[in-house]
């Protein structure tokens, strides 16, 4: 009998990301979903590995197409998921670039880090519903920020040229 992966969906404030734990007790990450969670598509990704960035380096000899197949629970189809330090990687890469939601879901994921450390050393109990919502309104903090320092970039006739919130 073969041992199966096991899959789950974990939220990171209102983004939902499948994740999946091995039978070796390690866990990877779903690519799509790690690109939907910052508004990419197609082969960004790959684009990332094959690119200068730094960040990619630990990576340079991943390949997708050659990536082990892994078996999951309940599902018939084979999954290629990522390791998480590479889609940490490819976030941090995508908000060094200026993608505002990259940006604020690795603000928010070092705060939850260091919250849940602290509320550790004092002995705080917290549910995963109210670290959830708390890592969602650190993410609309930061995206709303984010709006208003564009809004407030914005000169005289810029709407006669640029849509809303490009400037």
């Amino acid at each position: 009998m073969t041992v199966k992966a096991i899959s789950a969906t974990i939220l990171l404030g209102a983004i939902p990301l499948d994740v999946y734990q091995l039978p070796d007790g390690g866990y990877k990450v779903d690519a799509i979903g790690v690109m939907n969670a910052v508004d990419k598509k197609g082969s960004a990704l790959s684009r990332f590995l094959t690119g200068k960035s730094a960040l990619a380096l630990p990576f340079g000899g991943y390949n997708f197409t050659q990536a082990q197949s892994i078996a999951v629970e309940g599902n018939a189809q084979l999954i290629k998921p990522i390791p998480i330090a590479l889609a940490t990687a490819y976030w941090l890469n995508e908000a060094t670039k200026g993608n505002v939601k990259a940006q604020a879901l690795v603000q928010a994921s070092m705060a939850e880090s260091i919250e849940r450390r602290a509320d550790t050393a004092f002995s705080i109990k917290r549910t995963e519903p109210e670290y959830n919502v708390r890592f969602g309104e650190f993410v609309e903090s930061v995206m709303l920020e984010n709006r208003q320092e564009i809004t407030n970039r914005r000169l005289p006739g810029d709407d006669l040229y640029l849509p809303e919130g490009i400037n």
